[in-house]
C-alpha cells in the first residue's frame, strides 16, 4: 500500500476529507509545478549555494518577517558570519547587534547556542535529522527544510503558505489538526528533488496563492484545485490564536559629557534584548514622562540636571509595542561606573554603534542633536 492510500485511508477513519488522488494525479501535480518553479522563481540569496548553514539562517529569520525585509538582513549576516564556525565563535552582543531590527531576539541567541552546539558536538553541519530537529530553537518545520533544501531528502515542510496552498486545493471547509497538512504534504513530497518541490509549494503561495484575491488565472496546478472547482474560498485556518499586543512606554536618556554619551549595561537581562543601551526604565500608568525622566536621571547621577524631550521612537519586540520617549541632556558631572543594578559607560560617538545591539537605541540616538 503506497503512502498517498495509507494517508487516505488514515483522513477517512479520522474523518477528514482528502482528494481522492492517485499516483498518477499526484505525479502529474508534481511535474506542473515543478516546472513553474524552475521558470518563475525568485532570485534571493539563500538559493545561491544553498548550504545547511545558508538554509538554517535564512529560515530562522523567515519567521515572521517579511521576505523582503529579511535580505539585507541575511547578506550582513553572512558576511559577518560566513560560516557555523564564525557564528560559534562570536560573542552573543555582537550576534544580537546584527539581528538587531529583526525582532524575536530568542531566534538569534538559540542560534548562537546551536552553532557552538554543532561544533563542539557534531564538528559540522549533521545531516540527519534527529540530530537537526535536536539542536535549540529548531523545529519540525526548520529541520524538514534544511532536509530537503540542503541535503534534498524527502522530508515534508508546512509554513503559512504551504498551508493555505493545501486548504485550497484540497478544498477544505473546516478547522482541521495541524498533523493533517503534514501527514498530506509527507504524502506529496517526491523522493527525487524534494528540494524544489518544497520550495515550489511555498512560492506557490507566497507569489500566487495568495491570501486575498489569489491569481488563480496563473496558477500552474489551478485545475488540481478544489476551492477554484467550486467556486467557494475555504477559509485558511490558523495554527495559533495572535496574542494582543501588550503596549509599554518607556524613558530613555541619551546624555553627552564632553562629546561622549552616556551607555549603559543591564546586570540582568530585561525587556530589551542585549547587554549595552541607554538608560531607561518604564513607565507606569498614572506616572508622567517628565516625572520618569527625572527619576531615571536620579539614578544615574544622584540628582537631576536640564533634559529635553525629543521626538518619541516606536518599536516592536516580540508581543510589545514599545513607545520610547527620549530626552536628551549635557552634563560636566561625573558618575560612578555602577549603579543601581546598571554598569555605567562613557563613550565616544565612534563606538557607540558598535555597542548599541537594539535598533530601539539607534532611533533614540537618531531623535537628539548628536551627530
Amino acid at each position: 500500500m503506497t503512502i498517498l492510500k495509507l494517508f487516505r485511508l488514515a483522513a477517512t477513519l479520522f474523518g477528514y476529507a482528502v482528494p481522492m488522488w492517485d499516483e498518477k494525479k499526484t505525479t502529474s501535480f508534481r511535474r506542473r509545478l515543478l516546472a513553474w518553479y524552475r521558470l518563475h522563481r525568485r532570485a534571493l540569496p539563500w538559493r545561491d549555494n544553498p548550504s545547511p548553514y545558508r538554509v538554517w539562517i535564512s529560515e530562522v529569520m523567515l519567521q515572521q518577517t517579511q521576505t523582503g525585509t529579511v535580505i539585507g538582513y541575511y547578506e550582513r549576516f553572512l558576511r559577518r558570519f560566513p560560516s557555523v564556525e564564525a557564528l560559534a565563535q562570536a560573542s552573543e552582543p555582537e550576534v544580537l547587534q546584527l539581528w538587531a531590527g529583526l525582532g524575536y531576539y530568542s531566534r538569534a541567541r538559540n542560534l548562537h547556542r546551536a552553532a557552538k552546539r554543532i561544533v563542539e558536538t557534531h564538528k559540522s553541519f549533521p545531516e540527519e535529522f534527529s540530530a537537526i530537529i535536536a539542536l535549540p530553537g529548531v523545529g519540525r518545520y526548520t529541520a524538514g527544510a534544511i532536509c530537503s533544501i540542503a541535503f534534498n531528502q524527502p522530508y515534508p515542510v508546512v509554513d503559512g503558505n504551504i498551508r493555505r496552498v493545501l486548504t485550497r486545493v484540497s478544498g477544505i471547509r473546516e478547522r482541521i489538526p495541524e498533523s493533517f497538512f503534514w501527514n498530506l504534504m509527507s504524502a506529496w513530497v517526491p523522493d527525487r528533488n524534494p528540494s524544489s518541490f518544497n520550495q515550489g509549494m511555498m512560492e506557490l503561495g507566497a507569489l500566487i496563492c495568495i491570501p486575498f484575491q489569489p491569481k488563480c488565472p496563473q496558477c500552474p496546478v489551478k485545475s488540481f484545485c478544489e476551492a477554484r472547482r467550486t467556486g467557494i474560498e475555504t477559509p485558511v485556518p490558523s495554527v495559533r490564536a495572535k496574542r494582543a499586543g501588550m503596549r509599554i512606554r518607556i524613558v530613555l536618556l541619551v546624555l553627552e559629557r564632553n562629546r561622549r554619551i552616556l551607555v549603559s549595561k543591564m546586570l540582568q537581562r530585561g525587556l530589551i534584548p542585549g547587554d549595552w543601551g541607554f538608560p531607561w526604565r518604564i513607565v507606569p500608568d498614572g506616572e508622567s514622562v517628565e516625572r520618569a525622566a527625572v527619576g531615571l536621571c536620579r539614578s544615574v547621577f544622584g540628582h537631576k540636571i536640564p533634559l529635553e524631550a525629543c521626538a518619541p521612537v516606536r518599536h516592536s519586540i516580540s508581543n510589545h509595542q514599545i513607545t520610547g520617549l527620549v530626552f536628551f541632556g549635557r552634563t560636566e558631572l561625573q558618575t560612578s561606573k555602577r549603579r543601581r543594578g546598571q554598569e555605567l559607560l562613557w563613550v565616544n560617538r565612534l563606538s557607540v554603534d558598535s555597542l548599541l545591539t537594539s535598533s530601539l537605541f539607534r532611533k533614540a540616538l537618531h531623535e537628539t542633536k548628536i551627530r
